[in-house]
């Protein structure tokens, strides 16, 4: 239990006591350890909050990917869905929490260095 609220002090700087234990099942995973932890940290901080629409916790992951990790990141969240997508090597991850189901990846045109001039 230690380690769990060590890991979320990381990440939140405060420790959340009350966070359910939530069951974890991952089902394609690409990316390396350090960044699948990450993913689904954001996923449980965002299940944590009192708002549980499906698209707000969608929202809340795919802006913390943008602002940490760069990039354009899509993050599908619900019980029900299926999906076709094509990503960035090393960045898609689909797992679920409980009942709720989250594909997470990037993919996108990469991000211009300013210094370049445009073709």
């Amino acid at each position: 239990m230690a380690d769990d609220e060590d890991y979320q002090e990381e990440f939140t700087g405060k420790v959340k006591k009350d966070r359910p234990v939530r069951r974890l099942t991952i089902r394609e995973c690409d990316v390396s350890g350090a960044l699948s932890k990450e993913m689904i940290e954001y996923a449980q901080l965002a299940l944590d909050e009192d708002d549980t629409k499906q698209k707000n916790v969608a929202q809340f992951v795919k802006q913390k990917l943008d602002t940490e990790k760069g990039g354009t990141w899509h993050a599908i969240v619900g019980s029900h869905f299926g999906g076709n997508v094509t990503n960035d090597a090393n960045t898609l991850i689909n797992f679920q929490l409980d009942n709720t189901w989250f594909l997470v990846f990037r993919s996108g045109p990469p991000e211009k260095n300013p210094e370049q001039p445009s073709s």
